[in-house]
């Protein structure tokens, strides 16, 4: 964890010598160049040793390295406030920021040398620390031996049976060609297990077989499996050119057991030429698109994470595992059910939990209690965490702090896609990548975390992109654990919670800010609340005062009427979220956050926006709208001032009125080259030329929401030549003469959304042929009497909503149009009388409304 910790100074010292040219042209370079070589050469030694903490003596090195990161971090980020970023209108302002650099930078320079004083002292005291002489490289470090594994392989089985049938198809199927067959799971969700048994059943139909824990280098992996067949490897012999001449005519099966990478993987697959003699390897991974990449074809992928446990085979699991005769005394039920369901039907967790019980199995409720409660903040003590979070020791330092920001969250929290790779942004946590913005980038960690089993998600759309995902509940309390051991996040869930350390980062869960009364906060870099909490307004002035380093504040959610004014203090502030609270406007001088990244004021009542915004030149991502309970809460934009096309970096920008009092602003927003995202709301027909002048030049765009000023106004948007060709998210709210023209360029279109467009003539024909479009709503879209849908029409699509059309009176979908729709919703369409559709086309649907107007064709 002291990795992590020194990857973050790291970072920040680089950014301090890229931003800050008085600190890289003068003498104070020197000491902090000096530091940041001796931190990085720290990070290789930590990293190398991440999971062989067995020595007092080490633990405590790593300790002092981690603080000594912390007190680099404070250094720079005293300096950082002292003498920040920004533009001085006034000749007096620039002289006092004149007299202030010398002032900050005999102070930083003093720090730094005092961090390089500190870290000499951790060399010359490690001459008095046993530490292990044989360090191990990390992924070493985190391998587990398989006999160690929780099932033991005389164990009795739960669901077993069930899940084998398949797998042993696939091994004994008639194929004569040699068939690479991936068993793909999340950590503890029982891969060893399964194909062990299946391995035990199956092997006497080969000539040989050999089961290989793989290990971490491809020579050590070809000695393992010439030792599992028995093979003598004499010095100067070919291992590869002998392995190959041996099993090339043979029928052969081979168990590889925990492949991490593609490279293992082409290590075997080097030395192993298919011999059609119907040979089977089969391996194991955590890693969805390594179990893809290994795989002769998507039909040899057996995916455990879609035949879990069902929830009587955990309990009867469990209960063979903790007590004596495979039945849950009558008290202890409901704590047993509690710890069970803890479990999430995870075999390995249920089965280590259960063992932990029976070998010293409580006598009374309150005890069996203490095991639950204990599995939410301290599950590093069973045996079984270690093995869960192998995976973890492979992640790289930002990727390792990606995950163990899952603790900011309460247990069972769902969190979206973008506030999660938002948050990351605002910490540091992503290293920017050349042609990359940093959701890009994030986007990746992402789906590495997932990849790995690590993350598990609770929503993606039709383009396999995460919407929202949470960590297991054993995962999250490991994750708790490490936190709260290297001061990484501090939870507080409770009113007395130990406050007396320096805390880096404060997450409030269902626990009034009263607690946060009187402690020091000097040193938090990130607050965030969940639950609602009635005394944060009375004690915003108090509180937020406290927090002079902060960079994330996310009050998503919270009791708050006001915009606290000492936020415009927190200069060093990166994220602020007040999404979802009632606060009614902005402050000029937020203009004062000239480090911003990040404002959420999504769902507030805040209707305009300060003419200071456009000062704020590092904004990324400007989210603003407001509920409109006169509109049936209808998403309404807020009003900007001229001046928003200063925020160049923007990527995001959504949702603003195109007009204000002083006329249109929509020529302006030609300057945000780099968008991603726009939403703008009561557009004018007038304003629609210069619109399509300025979307043309967002070659980035990649969604979409335009909205006329009422249902009546027309949307006139054909006047563009080529739109960007990035889209793939549209939606057009307001009146339209036709289609327009430019739409059926865009190849990337997975979805659009046609609000009041009241067209005459049906928009399916110029849609249709839309290659990607996997989701249509037609919302009051088409005025006429029949939609048809032809037969070659949406290949793609997934979804189709009809909704409001009021004068429709039927639906012809011809055969084979929209093969892989699974949605048909029609509402709200009071003429309609017929729904005209092959039964093929309704027997692979999973949703339809209505069912009582079918007529099959």
């Amino acid at each position: 964890m002291g990795e992590i910790a020194l990857a973050g100074a790291i970072a920040l010292i680089d950014k301090l010598v890229l931003v800050h040219q008085n600190v890289s042209h003068n003498a104070v370079h020197h000491d902090v160049e000096v530091v940041r070589k001796l931190l990085s050469t720290l990070k290789g030694y930590l990293k190398d040793t991440e999971g062989r903490e067995n020595t007092e003596g080490l633990k405590d090195r790593i300790e002092k390295v981690r603080d000594l990161a912390y007190e680099t971090e404070d250094a720079i980020d005293k300096y950082m406030y002292d003498v920040p970023e920004h533009i001085h209108h006034h000749q007096f302002t620039r002289f006092l920021h004149g007299v202030a650099h010398p002032v900050a930078n005999r102070r930083l320079s003093s720090a730094m040398k005092a961090i390089k004083d500190k870290i000499d002292t951790i060399k010359a005291t490690d001459a008095f620390r046993v530490c292990p002489s044989d360090v191990a490289s990390s992924s070493n470090a985190a391998e587990i031996p398989p006999d160690t594994n929780p099932f033991s392989r005389d164990d009795d089985l739960v669901g077993i049976e069930r899940r084998r049938e398949e797998l042993c198809r696939l091994i004994l199927s008639n194929e004569s060609r040699e068939v690479d067959i991936s068993v793909f799971g999340g950590a503890g969700s029982g891969k060893t297990t399964l194909i062990h048994q299946v391995y035990e059943m199956v092997k006497g139909n080969f000539e040989c077989h050999a089961w290989i824990p793989v290990p971490r280098s491809c020579e050590d992996l070809l000695n393992e499996i010439c030792m599992k067949l028995g093979l003598l490897v004499h010095q100067g012999m070919d291992r590869r050119e002998m392995l190959s001449q041996y099993l090339q005519q043979r029928r052969y099966i081979l168990v590889l057991d925990g492949i991490w990478s593609e490279d293992e993987w082409n290590c075997i697959k080097s030395v192993l030429s298919s011999n059609n003699q119907g040979s089977r390897i089969i391996i194991s991974t955590r890693k969805r698109n390594l179990a893809s990449y290994c795989a002769s074809s998507r039909d040899f992928i057996y995916d455990l994470n879609l035949n879990p446990l069902t929830w009587e085979e955990a309990w009867e699991l469990f209960c063979k595992k903790a007590f004596p005769n495979g039945k849950c005394p009558r008290p202890l039920v409901e704590w047993s059910t509690k710890i069970v369901k803890r479990c999430e039907g995870l075999p390995h967790a249920i089965v280590a939990i259960g063992k932990s019980l029976k070998n010293n199995l409580p006598s009374t409720v309150t005890e069996l209690k203490k095991v639950h409660d204990s599995l939410e903040f301290e599950p590093g003590s069973l045996e079984y965490i270690g093995k869960l979070l192998q995976s973890y020791y492979h992640l790289f330092s930002n990727l390792k702090s990606c995950f163990m920001y899952f603790c900011n969250f309460p247990e069972d929290f769902s969190v979206t896609r973008g506030r999660l790779i938002r948050l990351w942004i605002a910490e540091g946590f992503i290293v920017e990548k050349v042609g990359q913005t940093l959701e890009q980038v994030a986007d990746e960690y992402l789906d590495e975390l997932v990849q790995m089993s690590l993350v598990h998600v609770n929503k993606c759309n039709f383009e396999g992109r995460v919407m929202s995902c949470r960590v297991y509940n054993l995962v999250r309390g490991f994750i708790l654990s490490k936190s709260k051991k290297d001061n990484f996040f501090t939870v507080i869930t409770k009113p007395h919670t130990n406050l007396d350390q320096k805390h880096r980062r404060l997450s409030l869960h269902s626990c009034s800010t009263s607690t946060l009364q009187g402690k020091d906060f000097s040193h938090v870099r990130t607050f965030s609340i969940f639950g609602l909490d009635n005394h944060l307004e009375s004690m915003a002035r108090e509180l937020f005062s406290k927090f002079k380093l902060l960079k994330v504040l996310d009050l998503e959610d919270a009791s708050l009427e006001h915009f606290p004014k000492e936020v415009v203090k927190l200069f060093l502030l990166r994220y602020l979220s007040l999404r979802n609270t009632k606060i009614k406007s902005v402050p000029q001088s937020i203009k004062k956050l000239q480090n911003l990244m990040i404002l959420d004021l999504r769902q507030t009542f805040v209707t305009t926006l300060p003419e200071e915004i456009g000062e704020i030149h590092k904004l990324l991502y400007l989210l603003v709208s407001f509920q409109d309970k006169d509109k049936n809460h209808a998403a309404v934009g807020a009003e900007v001032s001229p001046g928003i096309g200063h925020l160049e970096l923007l990527h995001k920008l959504s949702l603003i009125k195109a007009n204000n009092k002083k006329g249109s602003i929509v020529e302006e927003l030609g300057k945000l080259t780099e968008l991603r995202k726009l939403g703008i709301t009561e557009l004018k027909k007038e304003d629609g030329k210069d619109l399509c002048a300025s979307i043309e030049k967002m070659e980035h765009l990649t969604s979409l929401y335009v909205k006329s000023a009422s249902i009546d106004e027309y949307l006139d948007l054909n006047y563009v030549d080529m739109f960007p060709q990035m889209i793939n998210n549209l939606f057009l709210g307001g009146r339209l003469h036709n289609i327009p023209r430019w739409i059926h360029s865009l190849s990337g279109l997975c979805k659009i959304e046609l609000k009041w467009s009241k067209l005459k003539n049906s928009p399916l024909e110029a849609l249709g042929a839309l290659p990607s479009l996997k989701e249509l709503y037609l919302h009051d879209a088409y005025s006429g009497e029949v939609l048809e849908f032809g037969a070659e029409w949406f290949v793609e699509l997934r979804i189709l909503v009809i909704d409001q059309c009021s004068s429709l009176k039927m639906v012809v979908i011809q055969e084979p149009a929209m093969p892989k729709l699974q949605k048909l919703i029609i509402k709200n369409c009071n003429s309609l009388t017929m729904v005209r559709i092959a039964i093929n086309t309704v027997t692979r649907l999973e949703e339809m409304v209505p069912q009582e107007l079918i007529c099959f064709l």
